[in-house]
């Protein structure tokens, strides 16, 4: 089959597997080398399990009495990536199989964020991915910031970095969302770091425009570049 006419079948399979279900499972075998962060599994494919780690650049997909692989990240071509692993002959997998690791993936893809998420009393998220070396900024500094916003599906609704510009603020003068003034001033200088946004902390009821709907959690990565 080519690659045209495998990936017509393939978008046919997608379509067809609208109704899988798919769960959190706990029956995945506890390696001692891999500390899962997430584990998937679904009704379809009772004997197979994926497991994911943040800090790993691969996965674990058991396969019941066929044993485990160890299964690197697709890359931005995911295309590619699914035809890689049927074309290989030592994994032996079809396309229902393929399938459920594209499924797998799409559930990693919307719990990965929330991985070691740390809360503040008032519901705050904070995730660092990078420690900044500088001090914290206090109230009544200009911060200087980069940020990515996302909603809580994905949907990528601003950005600073798209703009070319860092966005800048006074700190704790009210001139951003609740959750913006908090998050930030628990940042070092340099520090990069996703800041989940309960409603209530940011646009609450009203929303924002065409862009963040009502009662909408909002994801920012951001960065911290500079505080004077």
């Amino acid at each position: 089959m080519n690659k045209i006419s495998f990936l017509t079948v393939f978008s046919m399979l997608l379509f067809v597997s609208s109704g899988l279900k798919a769960q959190v499972c706990e029956h995945c075998l506890k390696l001692p080398s891999f500390t899962a962060d997430h584990c998937y599994n679904d009704s379809r494919f009772p004997a197979f399990c994926v497991q994911f780690s943040e800090k790993e650049d691969h996965i674990i997909f058991h396969r019941g009495k066929k044993g485990l692989d160890r299964l690197p990240f697709p890359d931005r071509d995911s295309t590619d990536y699914y035809l890689a692993l049927l074309s290989d002959k030592k994994l032996k997998l079809n396309a229902h199989t393929v399938l459920f690791l594209q499924q797998a993936f799409i559930s990693w893809d919307k719990v990965k964020r929330d991985v070691g998420m740390q809360y503040t009393e008032s519901g705050l998220g904070i995730k660092i991915v990078k420690q900044g070396e500088g001090d914290k900024p206090v109230n009544g500094q200009k911060v200087k910031v980069h940020y990515t916003g996302t909603l809580a599906d994905g949907t990528r609704f601003d950005s600073s970095i798209d703009r070319g510009v860092p966005f800048e603020f006074p700190l704790g003068a009210g001139r951003v969302i609740k959750g913006w003034d908090e998050g930030i001033s628990l940042l070092n200088i340099g520090s990069t770091a996703i800041i989940k946004v309960p409603p209530e902390l940011g646009y609450g009821l009203r929303g924002a425009g065409n862009t963040i709907p009502p009662n909408a959690t909002l994801y920012f990565e951001v960065e911290l570049i500079d505080a004077e």
